[in-house]
């Protein structure tokens, strides 16, 4: 581990304190208080992959990964917001260098958020697209000036491949509807464009980030991460926040048990029954942390070694994470029903970890029919299916 890796670290556990005190309050308010932002942005950690040209660190996606988990614990809206705004930073990376140059030639630090489903088809004019929708799910808008929208793009062949396309945030009306069961601290709203045009340089294939022959590449051949695919690594981005929720659930639990009387007769910490529960919750969630860190310290090495990345190790890390998030909300759902009654109180803390567990086990990124089919299909000799190739 390097100096500058220790010294990312740090700054991250350093402002879990702050993170925690501001909690409630990102939740309530339905957003990330600009005070977090500040504090990331003077730590540095949002710059994590930012290229080196720019003023980043070009530091590993292992060191962004470490980063979420620990912010995590302070706040979980907080940290996914965190995880949004950085990992955008390795997708603006990849694209081609006058993208580049347009987002961080006049501010090194600007960050971008995102909604990626293609929901519209951007139509093709001369120079670039044209598109116009409504695209929800927006993490971190509120203090981006850049957002990265998935589209359709039309080109000259008469195809509409998926494109990720860079729009500036002036150009997009954000609209609140971020009334949600859980991270509703991330202020994730959607975003609306009117009739707005993209240059197309502002853009990169979804195809060459999933293969990792990205613009981006040739433009920094000195940095790893745009030549990884794009598949390999995201299921240690977003998720890494489930994992620190799972854990926080586990001592917040064990700790409520000791000395609390059932009914004003019993110790609920002295049954068996209880004992036993809390054990087997432990050993879903801690498995679930020890799968994950695995992956991806086997993953890293893998980018790092420069060899070639094959489809099954893409599928496997899908299939993996996806099962380690779903095995660990299954044990914070067994700390929920340890918990008894009392998690149904708004008030409640395991009430507020529990709601942001389940919502983020909706996210594409840990579908279990997502992680398991495509290597289901491998096991069988079958080929891919269409969204997959």
């Amino acid at each position: 581990m390097t100096h500058e890796t220790t010294g990312l670290l740090d700054a991250a556990h350093a402002l879990i304190p702050a993170l925690a005190g501001r909690e409630a309050a990102t939740v309530a308010e339905r957003r990330v208080p600009e005070a977090t932002i500040a504090d990331y942005h003077r730590a540095g950690i949002l710059r994590v992959m930012q290229p080196r040209r720019f003023g980043g660190h070009q530091a590993s996606f292992g060191v962004f990964s470490r980063v979420i988990e620990t912010l995590a614990e302070g706040c979980a809206a907080s940290a996914w917001v965190y995880a949004v705004l950085a990992e955008h930073q390795w997708i603006i990376t990849c694209m081609p260098e006058q993208a580049q140059i347009d987002v961080w030639g006049e501010d090194p630090l600007a960050v971008a958020s995102s909604s990626l489903a293609p929901r519209e088809t951007a139509r093709a004019v001369e120079g670039g697209w044209r598109l116009s929708g409504r695209f929800p799910f927006s993490s971190g808008c509120l203090h981006a000036r850049w957002a990265i929208v998935g589209a359709r793009c039309e080109d000259g062949a008469g195809n509409t491949p998926t494109r990720y396309v860079l729009v500036p945030m002036r150009q997009i009306e954000i609209v609140d509807d971020w009334e949600v069961l859980g991270l509703r601290g991330t202020g994730s709203r959607s975003l609306v464009l009117n009739d707005v045009f993209i240059p197309t340089h502002r853009s990169v294939l979804l195809r060459d980030l999933y293969d990792g022959t990205t613009p981006g590449a040739l433009v920094h051949p000195d940095y790893t991460l745009p030549r990884a695919p794009r598949g390999l690594l995201v299921p240690f981005s977003l998720p890494g926040v489930a994992f620190t929720l799972a854990r926080r659930a586990l001592r917040l639990v064990a700790a409520s048990l000791l000395g609390r009387v059932s009914r004003g007769t019993h110790a609920v910490g002295a049954s068996e029954v209880v004992q036993q529960q809390l054990g087997e919750a432990s050993a879903e969630i801690e498995t679930a942390a020890l799968i994950m860190r695995a992956r991806r310290d086997e993953t890293l090495a893998l980018v790092n070694s420069g060899a070639a990345i094959s489809p099954e190790a893409v599928a496997r890390n899908r299939r993996d994470i996806a099962f380690a998030v779903w095995q660990a909300r299954r044990g914070v759902e067994r700390l929920a029903e340890l918990a008894g009654a009392r998690t149904v109180y708004n008030t409640d803390p395991l009430q507020s970890l529990w709601r942001d567990m389940v919502t983020i086990s909706t996210h594409t990124v840990v579908s279990r029919h997502l992680g398991m089919v495509p290597y289901g299909r491998m096991l069988l000799g079958l080929p891919p299916t269409a969204g997959e190739a």
